[in-house]
């Protein structure tokens, strides 16, 4: 019914196409450098920040399916015991992102301000990096500032 041409194209489209591509307009396309060179090394983040980060990523996506798994048991089947309870894991979830994003931001504001400070190499935390160091109420002076001579006296007595 339809003849095709010799070389099998059919209405000639291939060679429709090829004549548009001489006619066309040229375009140089430029050499763009790869942005995952400029990253930096994973190895080189720091633990405590890895850490963070990731409990965050799990806390939130339990907090995003407690919630929306929640909602639909309760609004498509009527489930209110067991929506119930997963929109409440799922808040309580997204509370914990919350306390595991300020908590991180509490101790990059102490090591900031720690390292503006008299450059001392104590980051107000613990021996283990924990906890926040409180210093002996016998050292802190009327003003509510530690003195270096108590500090030293603590070193000497023990």
């Amino acid at each position: 019914m339809l003849d095709d041409d010799d070389d099998g194209d059919l209405f000639g489209l291939e060679r429709q196409a090829s004549e548009a591509e001489e006619r066309g307009p040229r375009v140089d396309v430029p050499s763009v450098d790869n942005p995952a060179d400029s990253l930096p090394d994973p190895e080189s983040v720091d633990p405590a920040v890895q850490r963070s980060f990731w409990m965050a990523v799990v806390y939130a996506n339990v907090a995003l399916f407690g919630v929306s798994l929640g909602l639909m048991l309760v609004g498509f089947r009527g489930q209110w015991r067991w929506g119930g309870a997963a929109a409440v894991v799922g808040v309580l979830a997204g509370v914990r992102v919350y306390q595991t994003y300020r908590a991180f931001e509490r101790r990059r504001e102490e090591r900031a301000d720690g390292d503006a400070g008299d450059g001392d190499a104590d980051d107000g935390t613990d021996d283990d990096g924990d906890a926040p160091a409180d210093p002996d109420p016998a050292d802190v002076d009327a003003d509510g500032s530690t003195s270096a001579a108590a500090a030293d006296a603590d070193l000497t007595d023990g």
